[in-house]
């Protein structure tokens, strides 16, 4: 699999750089949703700073998904920067399932500025635009194999998962920095009895999904793609070893108003944080140069097929 990304050239690399960016800021977004309508320990400025993160993200995300279009369009013009130009170009990439994630995607992102809207109508909005930023990666790539439906919706779940997870970092945090251990600890311990929940839903939903995409086999675990994937599991077994110590020793000890504990609790949030890093640009990596097993939907894949092959092509990868 380093072989490979070794000799991709500058166009996929900046594919996988934007794709990683429109992953993080789709998840904040999303997950800062998610938080403010789920979480009730977060302080009133907790959620303005949280609607705030909602919106900035909403805006990079849209800005790092509408230029997935052009970079793939360079991919296929031969990795040249004219084709990012190109009318005909850009047409096909935004008539492929790639355009039509990105717009199901953008829609979303554009609900989610509702929550600046302080009503249950703004709320339920916002959630809406949520759903839709996440089932945006179920329209395209490998996603759309069969069983269609039931890839969506796990893949859906999954997205919604993770950013509830990504979306409770910035208020631990900040709780940890602004409010008496006590809050803080009762605001972590809330979070720890959810995140029970959302492990075991974000781990059902990608286990079934690699199932569907019969990438579960023996062979796959061996191939480029397997490879890949295994590095996105160490990542998250580390994520979820962090968590289990927050939850089984540091979230006591914030309750307990435990001197030190609060440094130690931020410190235990940006490990976590690097790991998801690591996690999304394995990600943007994994569906760019690799898929499963049969698949043949990445990027990488038709690297001698452009542009005439590739224009008939799904353009790629899985979101």
């Amino acid at each position: 699999m380093l072989v490979t990304l070794a000799t991709v050239d500058t166009v996929t690399w900046l594919s996988i750089i934007v794709k990683a960016f429109a992953y993080a800021a789709t998840l904040f977004a999303v997950g800062s949703v998610l938080v403010v309508v789920s979480l009730q320990g977060v302080s009133e400025r907790g959620r303005a700073a949280l609607r705030r993160t909602a919106v900035l993200s909403a805006l990079a995300a849209a800005v790092f998904t509408g230029l997935r279009l052009p970079v793939r369009a360079s991919f296929l013009m031969g990795s040249t920067w004219d084709g990012a130009v190109e009318p005909m170009i850009l047409g096909m990439v935004a008539e492929s399932p790639l355009g039509t994630s990105a717009a199901v995607r953008l829609a979303g992102l554009a609900l989610i500025f509702c929550i600046l809207w302080r009503a249950r109508a703004g709320r339920i909005l916002a959630v809406v635009g949520a759903c839709l930023a996440s089932g945006s990666f179920a329209l395209r790539g490998h996603a759309l194999g069969e069983p269609q439906m039931m890839l969506g919706a796990l893949i859906t779940l999954h997205i919604l998962c993770l950013a509830f997870w990504v979306g409770a970092f910035a208020p631990l945090v900040r709780a940890t920095r602004r409010d008496p251990p006590a809050i803080a600890g009762a605001l972590a311990h809330e979070f720890g009895r959810r995140a029970l929940w959302v492990v075991g839903l974000l781990v059902v939903a990608g286990g079934l999904a690699l199932v569907l995409l019969g990438a579960a086999t023996p062979s796959a675990l061996f191939s480029p793609y397997g490879q890949m994937f295994a590095i996105k599991l160490v990542l998250f077994a580390g994520v979820l070893t962090l968590a289990a110590v927050n939850k089984l020793k540091l979230t006591p000890a914030l309750l307990a108003s435990t001197p030190g504990t609060r440094r130690r609790f931020r410190r235990s949030i940006g490990f976590e944080v690097a790991l998801v890093a690591g996690i999304l640009v394995t990600t943007a990596a994994l569906t760019t140069v690799s898929s499963p097993p049969g698949d043949g939907e990445s990027e990488q894949a038709s690297l001698g097929t452009r542009p005439a092959a590739s224009a008939r092509h799904t353009f790629g990868d899985a979101s």
